[in-house]
């Protein structure tokens, strides 16, 4: 067969090696690309709406509130001291006349004082010492949420403070608050409108310039003197919330008694609310769910801390949520296939990690990004990329392992097994000019009669140990072992530049042994080894079938090396090709030729007279072509 160029076959082999690599690319890829159609599909049906706001939720942190606010709180202290609720309203008169003394910037009252009573002038009077008062209002009747964009809950009814609280300087802030379909309050109206009217949440009423005209909607923002804080398409914004630790509260109590010194509250943003569990609901926020709830006023501050951080939240949009799938999806299919289950699963741990890294520098820049279906893309992508992997590599990598591991040296196992996940390691055939090495123990069959079974299996296994310890330690592969002949192969299946030394050297290394094993015996059981070398080209592969899987050697080398085993002297013979590898490097002489089965001509043999020490075996590397 006329030899191919070895530029060509160099060409061939490294196709071959970015075969798997492009495969598993491709195959990568399109997973991902599956993976993020399903997801975006998902996502704009809205199934797991719940679940991703409950995953953003990790994303919220406590922030440490900025000091200018601060909660009067009609606490348990505040009713056992000051009496059941609700107050009279010469108890509420002494609570705000003692908050006009401090001189606050605004005092905001979450809670409605709706009856009318004998002594509201008295409260109004107090009331007109402070010179901003925000009162609340709740809208009833048909409450809903407006369905087009752009629009504010509307109500047909208001309920709020009795009339005679009002004072030429009165104005209004909603507190409706409602939670999201989950149960936890998020986001919160920034206005309301009622029989035409709009109201601002009382947080911005408090902060926004005295008798502030109904919010501009249709930008997707509310215009608070000089910030403009994102709103969603039915109004709301997004809250960011502080540290409950970490706020400032008085309780009502304290402050009507003298307990606490005005300097305290002078020039605050003061707000008045219950916060009894008996008295008012409570809801969950991103930060307390599954601890104690958030009272309503305490949501309000959180309201006006959002408006003083100077840069609302807003969510992350569809196109970009769809976009971050697909890129996570294809990071995720572009490289998982190419690593084994555990780095794989590292690399996601480890993308995922990066992207909530990202989702938290977005959310520290306002933007909350939606991390549940990025997520779900790099862990399909993963299960679906393992799943490929195992089927189309890993599966097949087992079988070589299993193989293998009976017939080479632990490290080298490491190597071919390199070898294969690089994708060079050719298994259904390959042509290559290989050493073989055939040791001869036939000589144990003339044992067999006068030494016990036990005996002569013990001496075998010695036998055999040692020999394949030299071999693995030669870097040689064992093709084939029966009861009393032993094959091995040099240049297979990892390549060898030196394969006909190490395999000499290997044969004269066995020689030493088996002297040294024979010394430890008594006569009678002295036992000598024949072995052959051959070099010439051979076929090999591993060959499946259902009930076993084997790598053979096939080629007439085979042959050479089992008739030169054979030989009377029990020597250690080589053929003409194995001698033209080593040259003058080892002492031989010529012996008798040997003629082969079936052959008319004999073939010229030599014998490798003296046993060396040997030097270091080298030139071992990954195979980097094959010759067909």
């Amino acid at each position: 067969m006329k030899r191919i160029p070895a530029r060509v076959t160099e060409r061939i082999a490294r196709l071959a090696r970015d075969r798997r690599v492009q495969n598993r690319l491709q195959v990568g890829s399109a997973l991902a690309l599956g993976v993020g159609l399903l997801l975006s599909a998902t996502l704009l049906t809205g199934i797991f709406n719940p679940f991703q706001a409950r995953f953003s939720d990790l994303l919220y942190r406590p922030r440490p509130p900025s000091g200018q606010v601060v909660l009067v709180e009609i606490d348990s202290q505040s009713i056992a001291e000051l009496g059941p609720w609700p107050w009279p309203r010469l108890t509420f008169a002494n609570l705000i006349n003692t908050l006009a003394a401090a001189e606050p910037r605004v005092v905001a009252l979450e809670t409605i004082l709706a009856e009318p009573s004998a002594d509201d002038p008295m409260l109004a009077q107090a009331l007109a010492r402070i010179p901003r008062v925000i009162q609340p209002v709740v809208g009833v009747d048909a409450a809903r949420l407006a369905p087009n964009s752009n629009a504010v809950p509307r109500f047909n009814a208001a309920l709020v403070s009795s009339p005679a609280l009002r004072t030429l300087d009165t104005e209004f802030g909603h507190t409706w608050i409602t939670a999201d379909e989950d149960g936890i309050v998020r986001r919160i109206p920034a206005a309301i409108e009622i029989s035409g009217r709009r109201y601002l949440a009382l947080g911005i009423a408090a902060l926004a310039p005295s008798r502030t005209p109904g919010p501009d909607l249709k930008d997707g923002h509310i215009a608070i003197s000089n910030t403009r804080v994102p709103i969603d398409n039915q109004g709301r914004l997004f809250l960011k919330f502080t540290d409950p630790r970490a706020r400032e509260t008085v309780s009502g109590s304290d402050l009507v008694l003298g307990r606490i010194k005005p300097a305290r509250l002078r020039d605050k943003i003061v707000l008045i609310g219950l916060a009894d569990p008996a008295l008012r609901e409570m809801f969950e926020t991103p930060l307390t769910v599954g601890e104690r709830g958030t009272y309503p006023v305490e949501i309000q501050a959180d309201l006006i801390e959002t408006l003083l951080d100077n840069r609302g939240l807003v969510e992350q949009d569809r196109l970009n949520q769809i976009t971050m799938i697909f890129l996570m999806a294809l990071l995720a299919g572009a490289t998982l296939p190419h690593v084994r289950f555990l780095s794989a699963a590292a690399l996601t741990i480890l993308y995922f990690l990066a992207y909530l890294g990202y989702a938290f520098a977005k959310f520290g820049d306002g933007v909350l990004v939606q991390p549940l279906y990025p997520a779900l893309a790099m862990f399909l992508t993963f299960v679906c990329a393992m799943i490929f992997r195992y089927f189309a590599e890993d599966r097949e990598r087992d079988v070589i392992e299993r193989l293998f591991r009976r017939y080479v040296a632990p490290e080298t196992l490491a190597q071919v097994l390199a070898v294969f996940d690089r994708g060079h390691l050719v298994l259904g055939g390959t042509r290559r000019e290989v050493t073989l090495l055939y040791v001869d123990l036939r000589e144990l069959a003339t044992l067999t009669e006068i030494v016990p079974a036990e005996a002569l299996v013990k001496l075998l296994n010695q036998h055999v140990a040692q020999i394949e310890s030299v071999i693995f330690q030669s870097a040689g592969f064992i093709a084939k072992q029966t009861g009393d002949t032993i094959l091995a192969v040099w240049n297979l299946p990892l390549a060898q530049s030196d394969h006909a030394h190490c395999a000499v050297h290997a044969a004269l290394e066995i020689k030493q042994e088996i002297v040294k094993i024979q010394a430890e015996h008594p006569k009678e059981l002295e036992l000598r080894v024949g072995m052959g070398l051959a070099t010439g080209a051979a076929i090999a592969g591993h060959i499946r079938t259902r009930h076993c899987v084997e790598y053979v050697i096939i080629g007439q080398v085979v042959a050479v090396a089992e008739r030169l085993a054979m030989n009377y002297d029990r020597a250690i013979l080589i053929d003409a090709a194995t001698l033209k590898q080593i040259g003058d490097d080892l002492p031989t002489q010529q012996a008798k030729p040997m003629r082969l089965r079936g052959a008319t001509e004999a073939i010229p043999v030599w014998q490798v007279s003296e046993p060396m020490q040997l030097e270091p075996i080298t030139g071992i590397k990954p195979a980097t072509m094959e010759e067909e």
